[in-house]
């Protein structure tokens, strides 16, 4: 049913605002519930696994699990050779917008207006390249080598125009932490490589935390519950790639102008 369906998802969602809200004990609490939710809508069909619970579930994507091998996907390689540019390129930009008054790197949310929701605590910004169905010129030509390398990488940028995803940069703050949340979909994955990763930042997708490291990538599928935090002082900079999920064929790969989000059938 899809009003027991938007109920499940958005009684998830409303419980997870609450972790930045109660104290460490009470979070665990929260979690199981959470979890609870996550369960009955495995029980009606909606969902394969408690973890993942996004808008749009697509059955008999394999392998689904929170964490991918980088090392099975081209873009990886792709994006690390590129590292020393994108990093050349994103300090830069850095510069330029602390000079300029605050124009290239916007806070999420102005966007999408639910991310703004998932920052707990501290700030989150970001300089968009391609998404929303179209390629951010100006920004591409403030990281030419950047949007070379992402051109590069069909399945990201065909996803990204599309509209169903981003490639951006994404700046978490210091003394930052993102809520516990889930992404849209699981027909798509997540790629982030590291540009600036200081120490006491970390990714939890699932039941697993990890972090990120400078030049390397890490792929998960964020339809998964994941969090960040950054406990340093400093920001934590990647390059996020969203890109279709490979094993989701070629003739279901498109968004439902309509549907106000994803309907793949």
């Amino acid at each position: 049913d899809p009003t027991h369906h938007g109920a499940l998802v958005n009684g998830a969602h409303t419980l997870t605002a609450l972790f930045s809200e109660v104290s460490s004990a009470a979070a665990k609490s929260v979690r199981s519930r959470v979890l609870s939710l996550g369960r009955l809508g495995v029980a009606a069909g909606l969902w394969e696994d408690p973890h993942q619970r996004p808008p749009c579930f697509v059955r008999n994507l394999r392998p689904s699990q929170p964490w991918h091998d980088p090392a099975t996907f081209e873009m990886v390689a792709v994006l690390e050779a590129a590292y020393p540019a994108i990093r050349e390129e994103l300090l830069a930009a850095q510069k330029a917008h602390s000079g300029a008054g605050g124009t290239a790197f916007t806070p999420v949310g102005g966007r999408a207006a639910h991310d703004h929701t998932i920052v707990a605590k501290g700030e989150w910004q970001e300089l968009p390249l391609f998404g929303n169905r179209s390629r951010h010129e100006v920004n591409c030509a403030m990281c030419p080598r950047t949007a070379a390398a992402v051109g590069q990488c069909p399945l990201a940028t065909d996803l990204a125009l599309a509209g169903g995803g981003e490639t951006l940069f994404s700046v978490v703050r210091g003394r930052t932490h993102l809520r516990p949340h889930c992404g849209s979909t699981n027909a798509r994955l997540t790629c982030h490589l590291g540009i600036v990763i200081p120490d006491g930042c970390e990714v939890r997708v699932g039941n697993e935390t990890r972090t990120w490291t400078e030049g390397k990538c890490i792929v998960f599928d964020d339809s998964y519950e994941h969090e960040v935090w950054n406990n340093s002082a400093n920001d934590r900079v990647v390059l996020l790639l969203n890109f279709w999920h490979p094993a989701l064929p070629p003739e279901q790969r498109r968004i439902e102008v309509d549907s106000h989000g994803y309907d793949v059938r």
